[in-house]
């Protein structure tokens, strides 16, 4: 079946008015505030998300006693409506790089969770609950992939398609149970799902990709994109990416040669950001143990990107994040590691690549714990989530106007 893709168009921050002294050359001014966080204590593995309407929905997960939750908030001015529970088990794998993920268009909701299959450290599924807008409830979770095989299954993002479906990506590792060491492969998998929860089309789109990096997916004019950390014979582990046009997904292509050799996953996937033409990716790399991230950008669907852009170099771990605004700038979030203390970054770029802005949100920790922080976007304004282990764990958020 063929499918016609529509566009769809820690903690101390004592900066809430940021200072932009320490950056040359700043052309647009930030002011970051810090929104009350709905999550509760013990909450972490946060995700904000928009819809078309410009509603921002925080989804995390908490865990009480050995039950852990999956729930979101609907943002209403500069607080919350009541958190709602999606779902909730003791059978979850709850893991700080690979978490649950909310998709919202047009009423419509998905979610999922990795929950155990077997007794393997890494034997999980990805289980989906739908909502659809029309039943006004959530659908009996699901398993999306079909294998039946007990193996990793996760690192999964979400674009919807349409109103009536959305794209799911993930990490498949149903052939590393494989006894020929040739075709023992983690692979990149896809499918459309309808917000009733049916499968509607699914692909295997890389048969070799790195073992536990982020996937992510994005909406261009000309249909999705997909990126992920590839893997190749010789353990060169760099960015690829694949499209969806005229009714097949195009052949891998790679980001950018880093050509960056490394013998296990360094955890640490790529982000893309569409809106029609504009396309951006940003990923980490650390060739010769020098550490980086780059930005490119497209102004053609993703038909062809820019040179690299160098967004922070020697003191950052990655842990990335991007979105893109109405008027088309890209903001880019990272972690920046100096003088043994952590910091959530986002640097602004204009259309053609012009560093604009590069603001401090909140200080945090470069422990597993804390996390990815994850950004949005709502018109010129970027929301920011993460985990703060200052007091415990809880999920955090801040709005940047710019």
């Amino acid at each position: 079946m063929k499918y016609l893709f529509v566009s769809k168009t820690v903690f101390s921050i004592a900066l809430i008015v940021c200072s932009l002294s320490n950056v040359a050359a700043q052309e647009r001014e930030a002011t970051v505030q810090l929104l009350p966080s709905p999550a509760p204590a013990n909450s972490q593995l946060s995700r904000v998300v928009s819809d078309e309407a410009g509603n921002v929905y925080l989804s995390w997960v908490s865990e009480e006693s050995d039950v852990a939750t999956l729930s979101y908030a609907i943002l209403s001015g500069n607080n919350w409506d009541d958190p709602i529970a999606i779902n909730e088990s003791s059978n979850w794998f709850i893991n700080w790089s690979d978490f649950p993920m909310l998709s919202v268009a047009n009423g419509n909701m998905a979610s999922h969770w990795l929950k155990m299959s077997a007794e393997g450290t890494y034997d999980y599924d990805v289980e989906a609950s739908f909502f659809n807008a029309r039943g006004k409830e959530w659908s009996q979770p699901r398993i999306l992939h079909t294998d039946g095989i007990h193996a990793e299954h996760g690192f999964v993002s979400m674009t919807p398609v349409n109103e009536d479906s959305v794209l799911i990506t993930w990490l498949d590792g149903r052939d590393t149970r494989n006894t020929d060491a040739a075709l023992n492969q983690m692979t990149v998998r896809a499918g459309v799902y309808s917000y009733d929860g049916q499968t509607l089309d699914e692909w295997e789109l890389d048969s070799r990709v790195c073992d536990c990096c982020q996937t992510d997916s994005a909406m261009t004019s000309r249909g999705p994109i997909v990126v992920y950390r590839d893997r190749s014979e010789q353990e060169i582990r760099d960015i690829s990416y694949v499209r969806y046009i005229n009714g097949s997904w195009s052949e891998p292509r790679s980001v950018h040669a880093d050509n960056w050799q490394i013998a296990g996953c360094p955890v640490n996937g790529p982000t893309v950001a569409a809106d029609g033409d504009h396309v951006a990716i940003a990923w980490f790399t650390a060739k010769d143990d020098f550490a980086k991230v780059q930005l490119v950008l497209s102004n053609d669907g993703g038909d062809s990107f820019s040179p690299p852009i160098l967004v922070a170099s020697n003191h950052t771990i990655g842990r990335l994040g991007s979105t893109m605004l109405d008027s088309g700038e890209v903001a880019v979030s990272w972690i920046d590691i100096e003088n043994a203390e952590a910091r959530i970054m986002v640097s602004l770029y204009s259309e053609d690549g012009r560093l604009l802005n590069e603001t401090a949100v909140a200080n945090t920790s470069a422990s597993r714990r804390s996390g990815f922080p994850v950004i949005e976007s709502v018109g010129e304004t970027v929301y920011v989530s993460w985990t703060d282990l200052s007091a415990g764990s809880q999920v955090r958020v801040a709005r940047i106007t710019y």
